[in-house]
């Protein structure tokens, strides 16, 4: 016959095991949650009329090499255009950055927050991005925009996609 302590140690054992049970669970279930709002606080901002229209107008930018651009586009110049574009590409910064810490993934950032207009934008704005690394002395000069393209580029490998996007519309044209 089992003693009366034995029981008691097994019931307080499983109450412990169901307790770190709980305690796991929920603490899962609260992590999916706050990405989840994460991800819908960044689809908002992503897809919201000012950012749409910021994006369609810089990726309509065009210019020969950086002396052009900067005639155009300094912030001197065309402060405006300075606005829209760092709105744009801190947005892409900004997914580069969650991406990199992993608190969003490759496949729900490129699913749902453009991980293919991210690469059109990157691969139009590179030149300019690495010119102004030099010219700023900041190699680090929107260094998680361009993680985040080359992460959406493995993405595209991995689902046997071609990694570089070339655009009829003429996106990839500088």
């Amino acid at each position: 016959m089992i003693e009366l302590s034995v029981i008691r140690d097994l019931v307080a054992i499983f109450g412990v095991i169901a307790g770190f049970t709980y305690y796991y669970l929920t603490v899962s279930n609260a992590s999916k949650a706050r990405k989840i709002q994460l991800v819908s606080r960044i689809r908002e901002q992503a897809w919201s009329t000012e950012g749409m229209k910021a994006a369609v107008e810089i990726q309509e930018m065009s210019w020969t090499d950086l002396d052009d651009f900067d005639a155009k586009y300094d912030s001197t110049v065309n402060p405006d255009n300075l606005s829209k574009r760092f709105l744009v590409w801190g947005f892409f910064q900004e997914l580069g950055y969650l991406l990199h810490e992993g608190l969003v993934d490759r496949d729900t950032v490129y699913n749902l927050l453009g991980g293919h207009n991210s690469l059109l934008m990157w691969t139009k704005f590179e030149p300019i991005i690495k010119e102004q690394r030099k010219k700023y002395r900041d190699p680090s000069w929107f260094k998680y925009f361009e993680y985040y393209a080359d992460e959406m580029k493995r993405y595209r490998v991995s689902q046997g996609i071609e990694p570089e996007i070339t655009d009829p519309d003429g996106y990839v044209n500088r």
